[in-house]
């Protein structure tokens, strides 16, 4: 089942891109690539890495929150208003 994650982002920062995650044909492994990107949820003091699941050309964001992988659209992203 798909979970979406409902809290909303309070901050986004880049990052130099971790280098693990990535297969040899360049395919994201079943537990995702890091992105450059990290966010923080509101209420929490933490930064959060966003990966990335990667199949042909279409992406998918998520975030990992008390093992629960939840989908982040990118349009609640800060500053892609």
């Amino acid at each position: 089942m798909v979970t979406y994650l409902k809290t909303p982002i309070e901050a986004m920062k880049r990052t130099e891109t971790p280098r693990y995650g990535m297969t040899a044909d360049g395919y994201t492994r079943k537990s995702g690539a890091p992105t450059s990107r990290m966010i923080r949820l509101a209420g929490e003091r933490r930064w959060r890495r966003l990966m990335c699941w990667q199949f042909s050309n279409a992406g998918t964001l998520f975030i990992r929150v008390n093992g629960q992988t939840l989908i982040v659209n990118e349009y609640d992203l800060p500053g892609n208003e």
